[in-house]
């Protein structure tokens, strides 16, 4: 569970806050989209719910293990060796290495050694791998970025059954400006708009609401309509 209690989350340099005095509550096992335009902030908002980022003001309580975005490959130094990334990853996080990275390097399929360096892995490779060490972490909650899936077809397919899998015993927040999407994997819909995340009956109408209110920013910049 997550619950944002008053939270005003206001990064530095920015013009205005990305969230102000938001109030909301991620329940135990429940799947939660978000649908946040372009520009609006929603990987600020995906690390705060993380733990990365601390809001301005209010609060942010959490109960469970919260995973980091799903795919994240930031984590991943291109000067250490794929092994060596995941063995600092398993030890950090409390997990025993040998078991994660028997997990990740059987789920990501690699073409090379994981004794090589990162920096000499395909995008698509790092893409599975990264993909792979946020979800051989069993969480209490898992936080999706706009990356819900990765790779070509079968490798989606692939991505896709574990996350279910995951999800049989978890929760998911999921930040992404693609309504299908939201539709496909949340059961509950939120709108990110002027710093509050205003609940929706689908992405649908979440995405019909956010259309207008560009819409009408449009019209209160455009000459022609004052």
């Amino acid at each position: 569970m997550i619950a944002l209690r008053d939270v005003t989350l206001w990064p530095t340099g920015a013009a205005r806050p990305v969230l102000y005095r938001a109030n909301a509550i991620f329940g135990d096992r429940q799947r939660i989209g978000i649908l946040a335009p372009a520009a609006s902030g929603k990987t600020t908002i995906a690390r705060l719910l993380c733990g990365i980022e601390r809001p301005a003001s209010g609060s942010v309580l959490s109960t469970g293990r919260v995973s980091w975005p799903l795919g994240h490959a930031g984590m991943l130094h291109p000067e250490l060796t794929a092994a060596d990334n995941l063995h600092h990853l398993a030890r950090t996080i409390g997990e025993d290495p040998a078991h994660y990275i028997a997990f990740c390097q059987s789920f990501a399929a690699l073409d090379r050694p994981l004794s090589a360096r990162m920096k000499s892995f395909s995008p698509a490779e790092r893409a599975r791998l990264a993909y792979a060490a946020s979800l051989a972490i069993r969480c209490d909650t898992y936080i999706a970025d706009e990356t819900i899936t990765v790779g070509d077809a079968e490798t989606r397919a692939k991505s896709e059954a574990l996350l279910r899998g995951r999800l049989d015993h978890a929760g998911l927040i999921f930040l992404s400006r693609n309504a299908r999407q939201l539709d496909a994997w949340c059961d509950h819909i939120l709108l990110l708009t002027d710093g509050m995340l205003r609940p929706c009956p689908s992405a649908k109408v979440a995405q019909a609401a956010c259309d207008l209110a560009a819409e009408r920013r449009q019209n209160r910049k455009d000459p022609a309509h004052v």
